[in-house]
């Protein structure tokens, strides 16, 4: 399976940090040439700069998954200097938890803009190039919150919902053109992520504590991910407590309702004014 990518050129978004940087690194373990995009460039640079040192190959590119043009153009002008494209992986993404009735349309708009339209960019910018080189691979990083809703989170889950949608639906016309997709729905990695999402009206501290304890840290989880690409899985779940929920939304869809509505018990139950 690593062997898939020897020789690809791989385009990732958000790779600056967290999963996004794992999977850069993989790629170029793997043997890969990998483009780090991410809207950090600075931390874009040094991950391309340390897979180079590593006798890897890699460049950085600043990219902000909202700017339709700006995706499409950095995709086109991938493609034209390497000569095509391999893989597209979207992966940059952003939360934030809160009541719903606590949040501001912008703050809406600002979770779809990365989370969905960020990914449909993407998606759509990759798909014209690998379509007309007649193969390629796309793989979209939803979230277990794509195929089961998480309360004080519903922005977050609405977007990773569009995603899961639009891969599914796009998977049978992209085949037919020689392109593949991978769904991917990690449960909680350990993360930069957790640390920059935005938590607003209760506790911080005790609103991170709930989550668990026992998390796969960010290598780990792209290993996960480039093992089911190169085996051009249609969809991934991972880890343990991601594949239990999928299992409890399927068998037993009352626990999971009542696993929110205790969800929304403790977070107001915590509530502050800041």
């Amino acid at each position: 399976m690593k062997n898939s990518y020897k020789g690809k050129r791989a385009f990732i978004t958000g790779g600056a940090s967290g999963i996004g940087r794992a999977l850069c690194q993989g790629l170029a373990s793997r043997g890969a040439s990998v483009v780090v995009s991410d809207i950090n460039l600075k931390e874009a640079g040094r991950v391309a700069a340390a897979i180079n040192e590593a006798g890897g190959t890699a460049c950085a590119v600043k990219l902000d998954v909202t700017d339709e043009s700006s995706v499409f153009r950095a995709v086109e002008n991938t493609a034209a200097e390497s000569g095509g494209l391999d893989y597209y992986f979207n992966n940059a993404g952003i939360g934030i938890s809160a009541d719903a009735l606590d949040l501001t349309m912008a703050q809406w708009r600002k979770i779809f803009d990365v989370n969905l339209f960020g990914v449909l960019y993407g998606t759509m910018a990759a798909y014209g190039v690998m379509a007309r080189q007649g193969y390629g691979h796309i793989v979209n990083v939803s979230s277990m919150a794509g195929f089961a809703p998480f309360s004080i989170n519903t922005p977050y889950t609405a977007a990773k919902y569009g995603v899961v949608g639009l891969t599914e639906a796009l998977r049978h016309e992209a085949a037919g053109l020689g392109v593949g997709m991978t769904l991917v729905c990690p449960g909680i990695v350990r993360s930069s992520f957790y640390d920059a999402i935005e938590i607003i009206g209760t506790d911080r501290e005790a609103y991170i504590s709930w989550m668990p304890k026992r998390l796969i840290d960010p290598e780990r989880a792209a290993a996960v991910i480039l093992d089911g690409v190169a085996q051009n899985r249609k969809t991934i779940i991972f880890p343990f407590h991601a594949k239990l929920l999928w299992w409890t939304k399927k068998l037993a869809p009352g626990l999971l309702d009542f696993m929110n509505r205790t969800m929304v018990k403790k977070f107001r139950s915590l509530r502050t004014d800041d």
